[in-house]
């Protein structure tokens, strides 16, 4: 037989695709040659593929919904009917968990009262994490995620340094140089009036401009000098008894009777030397073996090309709820990650959010029957209504009981 065939473009791919067999209902299946997608050729998947695309263009871009609307001659109702079940489309937000990376860029960043970890390369995300804060179980968790790289970068902030040193004692750490220059200003001022601030204010600017060893040990000697020039002068204090109560600095604590006169350059010259003792300052002068990249000083890569776009995407999608603006910056990153499954496959193996719904709706009539006790919403014949645990509050009487 001659002529041409009536088969399916690949949604993915656009190559043409081959016959497949038939679903148990009797649809034709069709499989792409090129990528392996398989789909079945029903006008309701033609539907979807199309409003999932606009959905993405949405996503991914942060134009406004009604602008869109405008040019697909809809209405913005009609648009959010459309991205209804595409909101429990799962994804995925890790790769590969046992690639060794040369070097890792680990920080966070907050939206609102959410916390999102990010682990990238100098080119990609890697691995992300929701979560309340940047704390030491949180950073374990993102942690677990990933292989031990052989140098990750940090900006110090947080109990990511513990944690890395806990799970990864291989690993060489490399402390973000711009921020320990930001940390040392901000103790002193960029306007300083004493020697030992001024001899701050120059390290600050000298640490990002060392390009070599030698350089860097002639800066270590120098730090070293102004601590033991500057040593008296530091351990001043100051004693309570000495000063007016309106002239008591707010950070002092009630309890104390006296503090370090000089507070913010003795806690720079402590962090500075703490970090030189550590060996996490000058680690991308001297990378361990092989490492083959061009190891940078700073989380700049992250800060500027990834947490900056997602604070932009977030601006542009203000007004979303906190669940949704988690999943656009989910989408935002999977995207950018190395070599990701396209999305509109993962759509289509997940039926474009049904099944994920379904879940939702089997966990949420779950929750339903253990709080009403019935599926028709009837209580509990019997249940347990005071709690026969002991409890010490039971035995605490606190307030006021009233007259009487």
């Amino acid at each position: 037989m001659t002529g041409r065939r009536n088969r399916p473009a690949c949604a993915i791919c656009g190559t043409s695709m081959h016959k497949n067999g038939t679903t148990t209902a009797g649809t034709p299946r069709w499989r792409c040659p090129n990528c392996n997608a398989s789909q079945t050729g029903t006008r309701a998947n033609t539907a979807n593929i199309q409003h999932f695309k606009v959905f993405l263009d949405w996503v991914l871009t942060g134009e406004p919904a009604e602008r869109i609307a405008h040019r697909l001659h809809v209405t913005r109702r009609t648009l959010t009917r459309w991205f209804t079940f595409f909101w429990f489309i799962v994804v995925p937000s890790h790769t590969d968990k046992f690639r060794v990376y040369d070097q890792l860029f680990i920080d966070g960043t907050y939206f609102h009262n959410k916390c999102l970890l990010v682990a990238c390369t100098a080119e990609h995300p890697v691995a992300w994490l929701w979560c309340t804060g940047e704390s030491k179980y949180n950073y374990a968790r993102l942690l677990d995620m990933l292989a031990p790289p052989l140098i990750v970068t940090i900006d110090g902030s947080g109990g990511a340094r513990a944690v890395i040193k806990k799970h990864w004692p291989d690993t060489k750490i490399q402390r973000c140089l711009v921020h320990v220059q930001r940390n040392i200003l901000t103790d002193i001022s960029r306007h300083p009036r004493y020697p030992a601030h001024k001899a701050l204010r120059t390290f600050a600017y000298q640490l990002t401009h060392i390009e070599t060893q030698d350089e860097a040990r002639e800066f270590i000697t120098r730090v070293h000098k102004a601590s033991v020039t500057f040593g008296p002068w530091l351990k001043e204090k100051t004693y309570r008894s000495q000063v007016k109560a309106a002239d008591i600095p707010r950070w002092v604590k009630p309890s104390q009777k006296f503090w370090f006169t000089h507070r913010g350059a003795r806690r720079s010259f402590n962090r500075l030397n703490e970090l030189i003792n550590d060996g996490t300052l000058f680690t991308y002068l001297n990378p361990p073996e092989g490492v083959t990249c061009d190891v940078k000083s700073t989380t700049n890569l992250l800060e500027g090309g990834i947490n900056k776009q997602l604070k932009d995407l977030a601006r542009a999608h203000r007004g979303t709820f906190d669940e949704h603006q988690r999943i656009i910056m989910d989408w935002w990153l999977y995207v950018r990650t190395e070599n990701p499954v396209p999305p509109l496959q993962l759509a289509l193996e997940q039926d474009f959010g049904r099944k994920g719904e379904e879940k939702a709706q089997a966990a949420w009539a779950e929750e339903e029957i253990k709080r009403r006790g019935h599926a028709d919403g009837r209580p509990a014949a019997y249940d347990t209504g005071i709690d026969s645990e002991w409890n010490p509050s039971l035995g605490v009487r606190k307030g006021w009981a009233g007259r009487g």
